[in-house]
């Protein structure tokens, strides 16, 4: 047994990696090419660097599987450091991709905005919410009405707002954080309005005016004056524009090969069956575990496992000298779960098919507890990397 622990211990510190090296890819604006024709890195973390012209500062990255939509991915940036003019960039795609899975990946080169491009675009944003805004406003006695609910309309105008600067980016890269408390509130406030009163509440109401109509007017002036305030201050002068793109639209990762992990360890078994008294018999064991999920994308379900197989020992004896084997191979046969810890030790707890050869001469069969400890080694099946 302290053999056993002894040689554990020895896998466990052999298997501490010394550093972690990140693969590195590139891409190839003139040929058209990432990572030289050959499929992307799967199931790690990797950079893709390239050059880019010396005015560009930030350049982003879009990556989603080519099968679903954008919202199943994400977006990866690299800003140029301040103050200095790169030729190239590197960016790190931190979620590790999928094995064998095709991917859309979209390359977004930015350079600063001028300020007629921020001016123009903060303009047609603008307008286009207010022509959004007259659509579905209605005027009656009872007040100035919306055809859709104030949550409706913010998601509204948010989206006129980011397809309107689909080109831009902030230099961080945010997003845009959402209208603010004031254009809600500036929204709720239309229910307090008092049509019956509108002559007295509006403003340059002439003797040949609609009374309700200017003062409809004078809200929804006020309402578009605060959204087009916040998409000014969304719209910076240090905002970026997308001067260039590139887009692989179904593009491959490589095919990982399958590790069969080999558990190498030392268990006990409870016998308690026609016994005085519950005691335990041991020996080493051989078995295989079949992890419940992958590793780089749900660590918890792949360190538990079902795992079975064999004690070796053919010399396994209970306190009354019955020789204990098992129905099938001559040795008992294990079933249950293990969970690993240090990707080396496996912890395995379940159940025993034993034999007992009785005095009398029978042969009894039972299902009994078992726990052991074990190495766990790796036998990789196919070609390709190992992961």
């Amino acid at each position: 047994m302290k053999k056993l622990f002894l040689l554990i211990g020895s896998i466990l510190l052999l298997s501490i990696p010394l550093y972690c090296q990140v693969t590195t890819v590139s891409l190839d604006l003139i040929q058209n090419k990432i990572a030289g024709g050959q499929p992307l890195p799967a199931e790690e973390k990797f950079y893709i660097l390239g050059g880019i012209p010396e005015k560009i500062e930030m350049v982003k990255l879009t990556i989603y599987p080519a099968k679903k939509t954008e919202k199943s991915g994400y977006s990866y940036f690299w800003k140029a450091p301040f103050g200095y003019k790169e030729l190239s960039y590197q960016v790190l795609v931190s979620d590790p991709l999928r094995s064998n899975t095709d991917y859309y990946l979209e390359f977004g080169f930015y350079q600063k905005a001028g300020a007629q491009q921020i001016e123009e675009v903060r303009a047609l944003i603008s307008q286009n919410i207010k022509t959004y805004l007259s659509n579905i406003t209605t005027i009656k006695k009872s007040g100035i009405h919306f055809s859709e609910s104030d949550v409706v309309i913010l998601n509204n105008i948010r989206s006129i707002l980011e397809q309107g600067a689909y080109y831009f980016e902030l230099p961080n890269g945010e997003a845009f954080p959402g209208f603010s408390d004031i254009t809600l509130s500036k929204l709720e406030q239309r229910e307090k309005l008092k049509m019956g009163k509108a002559k007295y509440n509006a403003t340059g109401v002439g003797e040949n005016d609609n009374a309700r109509a200017v003062y409809a007017a004078q809200y929804l002036e006020e309402l578009n004056a605060i959204i087009s305030s916040e998409i000014s201050q969304y719209l910076s002068p240090n905002m970026l524009v997308r001067v260039d793109e590139k887009v692989f639209e179904s593009y491959p990762t490589e095919k990982t090969s399958n590790a069969l992990p080999i558990n190498v360890g030392y268990g006990g078994i409870s016998l308690s069956s026609n016994l005085p008294d519950q005691e335990f018999v041991h020996s080493p064991y051989v078995g295989f575990s079949f992890p419940l999920g992958n590793r780089t994308f749900a660590r918890f379900m792949n360190n538990l496992s079902i795992s079975t197989g064999a004690f070796i020992s053919g010399k396994m004896e209970n306190s009354l000298n019955e020789r204990i084997s098992g129905p099938i191979i001559d040795r008992p046969v294990y079933i249950g779960l293990g969970y690993n810890f240090f990707r080396v030790i496996r912890l395995n707890a379940g159940g025993t098919f034993i034999t007992t050869e009785t005095l009398s001469g029978n042969n009894v069969n039972s299902f009994q507890p078992f726990v052991g400890l074990s190495a766990e080694f790796k036998l990789w099946l196919g070609f390709g990397n190992k992961k």
